[in-house]
């Protein structure tokens, strides 16, 4: 299901087309630009931050992920074993269950004709208005037929994004309030949200709402990880100006979640 206001209702029922009637949507979209700037100024204050800029990372080869069955696990037992985790096994994360980790998670869902398209992706975590306003980054610092480096997950396609082959694990004691994780998890997911692309459609408020769309994905991460056999922990506590360095952000995408994660030790 995807939630979604009123008006946001009647846009995806019409493949996302304006009609005269359509007022608030039409003043939304045309205020967006300023809305995003008003978000991000609520961000920084909210965490005592001033965004410095940083260098964009240009898109490398594209990685396949490979093709893989759901995994099998009964979702009350998943749910009674689903917890944080701090002890990774001392091994590369198998690419295999790195797929299956995004793809069930993260991924797509299915397509619906949407926003003046006929195939518009919803993902496996919802969110508002089936809005493709949340991203998924990889900092691996150790997975089976990956070099260390940082990657983007492309949903739709299901593969990796070459961002950066430089080994993040430096980086990432910047990042973390508790470096005592860098070099434990064999990847850091990074959950980010694009304002943009939220508030084009959506006032102010939506600021929060991207927060619950993220804390949508991050239950997904943990119960598909838990299924799989992976160990996680969902961290909240990061430097956002020092990770959004490390994944090349641009200024209106915004980190809202870190999570640790490798095989269960």
């Amino acid at each position: 299901m995807i939630a979604r206001t009123g008006y946001d209702s009647a846009m995806l029922a019409r493949g996302g087309r304006e009609t005269d009637g359509d007022e608030v949507s039409r003043e939304v979209s045309l205020d967006g630009a300023r809305t995003t700037q008003r978000a991000l100024a609520v961000h920084r204050l909210l965490n005592s931050q001033s965004r410095i800029g940083t260098a964009p990372l240009t898109d490398g080869r594209r990685i396949p992920l490979p093709d893989i069955h759901p995994p099998r696990a009964d979702l009350v037992a998943t749910l009674a074993l689903r917890r944080s985790a701090e002890d990774y096994a001392d091994r590369p994360l198998d690419l295999t269950t790195l797929s299956a980790w995004l793809r069930f998670s993260v991924g797509v869902q299915r397509f619906v004709p949407a926003y003046g398209v006929t195939e518009h992706p919803l993902s496996m975590a919802p969110t508002a208005g089936g809005l493709d306003s949340l991203r998924a980054y990889l900092a691996v610092r150790t997975a089976e037929a990956l070099v260390p480096g940082v990657y983007r997950y492309e949903a739709v396609s299901h593969e990796l994004v070459e961002l950066s082959t430089v080994d993040p694990v430096h980086a990432l004691r910047h990042v973390y309030l508790q470096p005592e994780f860098v070099p434990r998890a064999a990847v850091s997911l990074a959950l980010t949200a694009r304002l943009d692309e939220a508030f084009d459609r959506y006032p102010l408020r939506h600021y929060r709402t991207l927060h619950v769309d993220s804390g949508v994905a991050v239950q997904n991460l943990y119960l598909v990880g838990t299924a799989l056999g992976m160990a996680c922990c969902a961290v909240a506590g990061f430097d956002d100006t020092a990770l959004s360095g490390l994944l090349g952000l641009p200024e209106t995408e915004i980190p809202t979640m870190l999570f640790a994660a490798g095989h269960a030790a």
